[in-house]
Formats: C-alpha cells, sequence, structure tokens
C-alpha cells in the first residue's frame, strides 16, 4: 500500500502516518502539507524510512489530481480542514483513487452534492469513506452496529469529548488543535434528528449531566456532530431510527463560562472598532487565549465517549450501549484525540485497501458498524492500540 496523507503533518494526520509506517503492508507513506516547518517537524518524529514529505496546496484539486496519478497512489487520507476538504475529495475521484476523510461533515457542499459524488465514486469504482474519525467517525460505527442488532432503532445518543485529565483553569478546558474549531461549537446551531427528520437547535443547549465510572461526572450540550447521520438514518440498516443527536462532552463548570463569554459578545465574528483599529472579537479572543490553553507537553488529554442506541427487539425495548475512555499515550506522545481520530482511519483505510470493504461509492461509518464482521475487525484492531470500547449493555 502506497498512501498519500494530505495535511499529515498536523496531529490527526501525523497520527495516521505513524500507524501506517508500522505496517509490513504499507510500502510508502507520504504527509503533504503547505508548512515546510510542520513536515520536517513530523518526519523527524516519525524516523522512517517509509516516510517521504511533500510541500502542497492542499486546496488545489488539478496539482492534487497530478501528485496522485504521477505518485501511484492506492489510497488517499484527507485530515485538512474542512473548509478545504471539498478538492482532495474531486482529485481522487477523478484520478480513481480509494478516499477517506475527517472532516467532510462540516463542509456543507459535501452534504448539498452526496448523492453526486456517490455517483462519481461508483462510476470511478472507488471507495470513499467520509468523516470517519473519532466523532464522527467511530461513534457512528458505534450506533450502526447497535441499531443493526436491533429489530427496531428508535434512538441514538452520542455523548463524546476530548478534555483534560484534570479540569484546567481559566475555563476548565484544554485545546489539542484549533482554538477556532472550538468556538464553533458553542454558537449557531446544531443539526439532529427528530421525529424522523433534520432539525436545528441551539448550539451549546439543553446541558446535562453524565457519569461515567472512569471519570466521574461531566456536562453535555448539544453541539453539531452526528455527521453522516444525517442522511443514513433512514436506510435499513438504522432500522428505522427517528431521533439522533450528539452533544459534547467537558468538566462541570466549562459551559458556564462559554455562555459568560458568548453574552458578552467576545464569540461574535463582526469586527467592531477600538482606537480606529478594526478587530473581530473572537479573533482577538482567540489570539488572547490560545497559548493559555494549548495543552502543554507534559500534560495528558483523555476522549470520553458513548454511544446508546435504543429500540425494540422481539417485541421488546430493548437498548445496546458501548463506552470509551482513552488517555495520550505517554511512550510516543500521541494525544488521545490523535490516536482515536487518526488510528480509526488508518483502521479503515487499511481495511478498504486490502478488499475487506468491498462496497463502492460512498461508504458512512455507520454502514460499516452494522456490518458485525467488519465491526468486529475495526474494534480488535482499535483494542490491538489500546483503544478499548466497553459494550455496556
Amino acid at each position: 500500500m502506497k498512501a498519500l496523507i494530505l495535511g499529515g503533518a498536523g496531529i490527526q494526520g501525523s497520527a495516521v502516518a505513524y500507524d501506517l509506517v508500522k505496517k509490513e503492508g504499507v510500502s510508502e507513506v507520504v504527509i503533504a502539507a503547505r508548512g515546510e516547518e510542520a513536515l520536517d517537524a513530523t518526519a523527524s518524529w516519525l524516523k522512517s524510512e517509509k516516510l517521504k514529505t511533500m510541500r502542497i496546496d492542499v486546496g488545489d484539486k488539478d496539482r492534487l489530481i497530478e501528485v496522485i496519478e504521477d505518485g501511484g497512489f492506492d489510497f488517499v487520507v484527507s485530515a485538512v480542514p474542512w473548509r478545504v476538504s471539498i478538492p482532495p475529495l474531486e482529485a481522487s475521484l477523478e484520478a480513481g483513487v480509494d478516499f477517506l476523510d475527517f472532516g467532510l461533515y462540516q463542509n456543507l457542499a459535501f452534504d448539498e452534492k452526496i448523492a453526486e459524488f456517490d455517483v462519481k465514486a461508483r462510476d470511478a469504482g472507488v471507495t470513499v469513506v467520509p468523516s470517519c474519525g473519532v466523532a464522527p467517525g467511530l461513534t457512528n460505527i458505534l450506533a450502526g452496529c447497535g441499531a443493526s442488532r436491533l429489530d427496531e432503532a428508535e434512538r441514538v445518543v452520542i455523548m463524546v469529548g476530548g478534555i483534560p485529565e484534570n479540569p484546567q483553569p481559566p475555563l476548565g478546558y484544554k485545546t489539542v488543535w484549533s482554538l477556532e474549531g472550538v468556538w464553533t461549537e458553542y454558537v449557531g446551531k446544531c443539526r439532529i434528528i427528530r421525529d424522523g427528520g433534520m432539525t436545528e437547535v441551539e448550539a451549546a443547549s439543553d446541558l446535562e449531566y453524565i457519569d461515567f465510572p472512569e471519570v466521574g461526572r461531566l456536562q453535555a450540550f448539544y453541539t453539531d456532530g452526528i455527521g453522516t447521520l444525517l442522511h443514513s438514518y433512514r436506510e435499513p440498516y438504522m432500522k428505522g431510527v427517528n431521533e439522533v443527536y450528539e452533544k459534547t462532552l467537558r468538566w462541570p463548570g466549562h459551559i458556564e463560562k462559554i455562555y459568560a463569554l458568548r453574552e458578552c459578545s467576545l464569540l461574535d465574528t463582526e469586527p467592531i472598532e477600538v482606537k480606529g483599529v478594526e478587530i473581530s472579537p473572537r479573533e482577538f479572543l482567540t489570539t488572547l487565549l490560545n497559548p493559555k490553553l494549548k495543552l502543554g507537553e507534559d500534560e495528558m488529554d483523555m476522549t470520553v465517549l458513548r454511544v446508546e442506541v435504543s429500540g425494540r427487539k422481539a417485541g421488546r425495548e430493548a437498548k445496546h450501549s458501548f463506552r470509551m475512555v482513552d488517555y495520550r499515550d505517554t511512550e510516543t506522545g500521541i494525544f488521545s484525540m490523535a490516536r482515536t481520530t487518526g488510528y480509526t482511519g488508518s483502521i479503515v483505510a487499511q481495511m478498504v485497501y486490502e478488499g475487506k470493504v468491498k462496497e463502492k461509492g460512498i461508504v458512512f461509518p455507520e454502514a460499516l458498524g452494522a456490518d458485525e464482521r467488519i465491526f468486529r475487525e475495526i474494534m480488535e484492531e482499535c483494542s490491538k492500540r489500546g483503544i478499548n470500547v466497553i459494550k455496556e449493555r
């Protein structure tokens, strides 16, 4: 397998590269990004003869097609920001190469053209697995498994969060990647499924508290993270589910501080004038807090999730519930959010390349979970990497 990882110098892409270069069946991994310094740092950290680096504008579709075709790649993994997530997909389709991505679910252009992309992928004879990280991704795989084990699936509830091992001031939170991306979880609308159709709710609303045996009490609130379940909830393997939503998990007290920032208009993006200078309040806040909220080199993060699918089996109420608590790998230094995102993508990409996922076109992560054989192998591979999903009931 010869793999191209776009955005491969970031923490998600570098986790994919780390996983792939260790595999015997992988001959070469090329990480491609704009920043030479980040590429050099990633290559220095990985220290693998299989690894190569390439500077490229990931938003230049024509150049991407040229690179994919000339490089003879078997698979493309896209770990680019959602704003430039469409060109890598289109380039892979035109080059006829299988493709997996982490952030397409945030791109409305993908939602609007998903049927068109599916036809193009089928015509090209390639498999496209969109939005297949940890959340959405692993959460969707678990949702698909839970639904497939019921006669009727009525409700899917996803609770997930990446948090520091211990609450940290000033917000009881630390970030391992874009702070700008964190702010988007707290503003605007969230898409959920309710009464059998898509609707929108206020971001960060409907606050509740959830207890985890390994962690204790966390708070949960609506965020826009059900990913491809926005499209697949009517599919046969989802068994007629009519309610699906995701809530983000944080340490208690965090969201109240965010509410205060929001009410003070500090998360607004419209520029305001301050002493003759125009600046966005959110941009100012991001610049101010980014150094304070960045998880330190010696600090631990963890990923906490629970997926519950409820419905009926043999005429009775039934539920399938999965739980996971994952921690930063102290040996490699890879953050938990990077591990759970990158390794999930790497595992699925390898299964597609090896022909274990045979379907062509757009293949949703939840469809993978609904196939018991594929689901069990994904869980086994996650476990080999120290990512352990517990079946609660």
